[in-house]
């Protein structure tokens, strides 16, 4: 395996896993949300079945999501400069999601409604951190393997 080929695999890793460590701060979102609407907060399994549900959905986004927003961050950035790889990463992974909720919702609903522009903003939010980490990671093993 090469050295790029490497050292996205550990970004896209590590983005898989920031991506599922963050389902116990979705499932107190809901927790509270279910609590203030008097809605059901679900069962003992709710916490499992929600991590289980986002490493699901985190193996699908990582090749959707999170490698093409790296990758285009890192040929925006030719220099090699993290300032400019993070931003461009961040912002191409916040359209993606963008996208991706839409579509989903409007395949699902059949219209899209106000309440998919607060999807959204979640979709988006759920993914700053794992591109984040996904081009700090990759950036710093290019940075270690060439000293």
């Amino acid at each position: 395996m090469s050295g790029t080929a490497y050292r996205h695999a550990v970004g896209a890793f590590v983005a898989w896993a920031v991506f599922v460590a963050q389902s116990p701060v979705i499932y107190a979102g809901l927790l509270v949300y279910a609590w203030s609407t008097a809605g059901d907060p679900g069962g003992p399994l709710a916490l499992p079945a929600i991590c289980f549900s986002l490493a699901c959905l985190g193996v699908a986004l990582v090749p959707l999501l999170f490698v093409p927003a790296a990758w285009i961050g890192e040929v925006a950035a030719r220099n090699g400069r993290l300032s400019v790889k993070l931003p461009v990463a961040i912002a191409v992974a916040a359209v993606l999601a963008t996208i991706y909720v839409t579509g989903t919702a409007a395949l699902t609903e059949g219209s899209i409604a106000v309440g998919t522009l607060v999807v959204c903003l979640g979709g988006v939010g759920a993914v700053l951190c794992p591109t984040a980490a996904y081009v700090v990671v990759a950036h710093r093993k290019l940075k270690a393997s060439s000293v």
